[in-house]
This record gives structure tokens, C-alpha cells and sequence, in this order.
């Protein structure tokens, strides 16, 4: 007797095929914390909701970039650190920017940070009195923002690229178009030949970003004698001499790529990131009001002079709701080689070649709310203390193992800064009544990022720069 139980691996196949995982995901039932999806040959997808069982996965080596990046590695090019599969080179790139990129570079950094974010709130108040009922581009005031910060983290002195934000966002929206495709993910994982003849506008874009790199390494070699920085580290690893760098100098586009696309990394989810919490305040007053009156109490005088973020009750309310609103809801894995894990309930599940492994970080981050804002209530502690190793038990949004995201404390302080300008300086509300969440490679809203700001007036949130 035919049974339709051995078309279902085809009919789950096509549904895949036709949406994005950070949509299927979302489709599950509640329970169980561990999903498994047949698909046609014996292959599987599990979908993992337990944040145990994700930092024991995440450190097995059979589980790793594999085929399924394969597209976006046409894009970025095969040796971009986030791309990267586990071994001697990647741990040596990633311990690279942890040296430079650490809790400690970072707090030092803290100072520089919040006077561009009070640089950013001060240039959108002086765009506002010469043009107040002018809608804003949020999106271009939180990029450009990004910028300063991100080229200043990695070359260890302000650059101007602010030439470079249209190139940006030009390959961004290309990337969204061609890349979050499943069907095209899928060819180019099976079939790798196929990968350089798709998303040809995101790469003609991630070429063009390559400026924004070389101008990167070119300031931080004309400081090779005062101090170190991720721009030099690079030039050295390349066997380049910063001392023989300069304007003129030809790079390889090899090092061109390895900075351009560091300072993207840190651009790409973050901007989402501060994007999305502003919108979610804007469109919940009361929370709004709220951390205002915190921040009034905790930020008197704005994060201009802030030389350290910590514990307080406004990050208390902010960055739960910055976390909750993080850009990146999945993150998947390839097994490329057979392994096993043993689910909450003790039940062992063989996991084969060429299954992958869907992990859930939206699902598993917003359990954790309470959780962030228990370890919050220690009032004068570091703040970026949360996000070492000894809390991977509360903070998922930035994975764990060896992928867990080395640029985590920068995407922090800066988005904290920033947010705590904006939403106390300036009242905003997007032209666009309706911005759906696109789910794709990160999530982000849809529609229009153009809003109208109107400066705070009715209460003195912080003094004026």
C-alpha cells in the first residue's frame, strides 16, 4: 500500500527551498527544543533551541562552514574571518582581533566612542534646525556613525569614509536580493562551479568596498611607531612593511579584502541592531518615557564625558531590548562529518554527513531576558563583563566556541552609546507606518528608513552638546 510518509522528505525539501530558515524556524511549535527535518536522501535538518546543547555542538569539529557558504564565499572572498572553518588559520585570525578587539581595547576605546556618539547626535541636531521638517535617513546617521567608530577601532585613528556609505548599503541591499535566495544557496552548494555566476551586483559592491580597507591600512601604517592596531596586524601577517606604506602604495587585494571586510563585519549586523531598538522604543512610548527618566538620572550630563560603560539601571532596560532586537536570528552549521548529540531528554540522534544544524539565536536569546537583567542589577560592575565566556549561559546572540563573535564587546559599546543619545535627545517616527522584520541572512525592518525627528524639549534628557 503506498503511504505519502515517503514524500514528505520532498515536500519538506520545497518548502525549504522556498523561504528563508530564520522563517521556517519561526513556524515550529514551542516543543521540542530539538527539531528534525527529513529531507530527500536520507539528510536532515535540526533545528536546536537548547542553548546547552548549542555550545556543545558549536565546539564539535565535525559541525563547520561547509558547502552552504560556498555563495556567500564568492561574495566576500574564501578567507573572510566570519567565514571561515575551524582550524590553525582561523584561530590564529580570530585570536588576532580578540587582541584587538577585547574587553579591555574596547573599554580604553570607550572614551572615543561616546564623543562620536555625541558627535552624531549633534550633527543630526544641527541637519534638524536647518531643515525641521525634513525626514531624516536613519539608517545613513547610524551608518556614518558606525563608520567613524569601526575605521577608528581598526586602524587606531579616525579615517574619513564617509564617501563609502553608499558603496555599503549598495551591496548590502544586493546581498539581501541575491544572496538570501535558498534555491541559489542550495546550487551553489552542490554545486560549486555555479557560485561566482550569482550575486554578481554584491560582489561588484564588496570591490568597490575595498577602498574603504585600503584607506584603513594606509592611516594605520602612518602610525606604525606610535601604537598598534588591527591595520597593522594586518599588513604584518601579509609580510607588508608599514613603514613602506602609503598613498601611493598598491595592496594586495588579498589585505585590501581582510580589512574592507573587518570593517563590514562590524557594520553589517550592528547597523540593523540600532536600527531595529530605535524603532521598537519609538513605537512603545511608555517604554520610551521610561528610559528616559533613567537615563536623565544615570547620563545627566549625556556619554560625552563617559570614560566606561557600567551597570546601571538604564542599560538595565536598554540592552535586553537591544539584544532581544539583534539582527541575527539563526546561525547554521554543515556536518561535515558524522557525529551525534544527545538531546534535553537523553535521547541520542546520529547526525550525518552533509545534514546541517540550524541554530535558533532569536528563540534562545529572548528566554534569557530576565536572566541579562538579573546580571545587570550589580550596579558599578563593567557592563561588558556580560559578554566573556562566564555568561554564554545567558547571552546567546553572539554564538559560542571558536565562531563566537569576536567583535561582540565593540557592537556593544557603540550601540549602547548611540541609543542612549538618540532616543533622549530626539522623538522620531518613520514615514512608514508599517515596517515589516525581513527575515533573510540578518533580520532587518522593510520599507523606508526615512523618519521625522523633532528634538526633545519637554524634559531636559541631557544637556545640549
Amino acid at each position: 500500500m503506498f503511504s505519502f510518509d515517503c514524500l514528505r522528505p520532498f515536500s519538506n525539501l520545497a518548502q525549504l527551498l522556498s523561504t528563508h530558515p530564520s522563517d521556517t524556524v519561526r513556524r515550529l511549535p514551542p516543543t521540542p527544543a530539538t527539531t528534525i527535518v527529513a529531507l530527500p536522501g536520507k539528510a536532515q535538518l535540526v533545528f536546536v533551541r537548547d542553548a546547552d546543547l548549542m555550545r556543545t555542538l558549536a565546539r564539535d569539529r565535525a559541525l563547520d562552514r561547509g558547502p552552504g557558504v560556498n555563495l556567500l564565499k564568492s561574495v566576500f572572498g574564501p578567507d573572510t574571518l566570519f567565514l571561515m572553518p575551524h582550524g590553525k588559520l582561523h584561530e590564529r585570525r580570530a585570536g588576532e582581533f580578540n587582541r584587538h578587539f577585547g574587553q579591555r581595547h574596547i573599554e580604553a576605546l570607550t572614551p572615543e566612542i561616546a564623543a562620536h556618539a555625541n558627535r552624531a547626535a549633534a550633527t543630526t541636531r544641527a541637519a534638524l534646525s536647518a531643515a525641521p521638517d525634513a525626514p531624516v535617513d536613519m539608517r545613513d546617521i547610524i551608518l556614518r556613525y558606525l563608520f567613524d567608530v569601526g575605521a577608528r577601532a581598526i586602524a587606531g585613528v579616525d579615517v574619513d569614509l564617509c564617501d563609502q556609505v553608499d558603496v555599503f548599503r549598495r551591496g548590502v541591499e544586493a546581498l539581501h536580493r541575491e544572496a538570501t535566495s535558498m534555491l541559489k544557496t542550495a546550487l551553489a552548494a552542490n554545486l560549486p562551479g555555479t557560485a561566482p555566476y550569482m550575486a554578481k551586483e554584491a560582489r561588484r559592491a564588496a570591490d568597490e568596498f575595498h577602498e574603504a580597507g585600503r584607506r584603513m591600512l594606509v592611516a594605520g601604517a602612518d602610525r606604525h611607531d606610535i601604537g598598534d592596531s588591527l591595520a597593522l596586524s594586518i599588513l604584518k601577517r601579509h609580510k607588508i612593511d608599514p613603514a613602506q606604506v602609503n598613498e601611493a602604495t598598491r595592496l594586495p587585494k588579498p589585505v585590501l579584502v581582510d580589512a574592507a571586510m573587518s570593517l563590514a563585519a562590524s557594520l553589517f549586523t550592528t547597523g540593523n541592531q540600532i536600527e531595529r531598538t530605535l524603532h521598537h522604543f519609538y513605537e512603545h512610548p511608555k517604554e520610551l518615557q521610561q528610559l528616559r527618566r533613567l537615563i536623565r538620572e544615570d547620563f545627566p550630563d549625556g556619554v560625552g564625558e563617559v570614560t566606561q560603560l557600567r551597570n546601571c539601571p538604564t542599560l538595565r532596560q536598554l540592552l535586553p531590548a537591544t539584544l532581544t532586537e539583534s539582527p541575527v536570528g539563526i546561525v547554521s552549521r554543515d556536518v561535515l562529518d558524522a557525529t551525534s548529540f544527545t538531546d534535553g531528554n537523553g535521547t541520542s540522534h546520529p547526525l550525518r554527513k552533509g545534514d546541517a544544524v540550524i541554530f535558533d539565536i532569536e528563540d534562545m536569546q529572548a528566554r534569557h531576558v530576565p536572566d541579562i537583567d538579573l546580571a545587570l542589577a550589580e550596579d558599578g560592575r563593567p557592563t561588558l563583563e556580560l559578554f566573556n565566556q562566564r555568561h554564554d549561559d545567558i547571552v546567546q546572540t553572539f554564538f559560542s566556541g571558536p565562531n563566537r563573535c569576536p567583535g561582540r564587546y565593540l557592537a556593544v559599546a557603540d550601540s549602547q552609546l548611540f541609543l542612549i543619545e538618540m532616543l533622549s535627545k530626539f522623538d522620531g517616527q518613520s514615514i512608514d507606518r508599517n515596517r515589516p522584520l525581513e527575515r533573510g541572512i540578518v533580520n532587518r525592518l522593510g520599507g523606508s528608513p526615512l523618519m521625522r525627528l523633532t528634538p526633545v524639549r519637554t524634559e531636559r534628557a541631557i544637556s545640549p552638546p
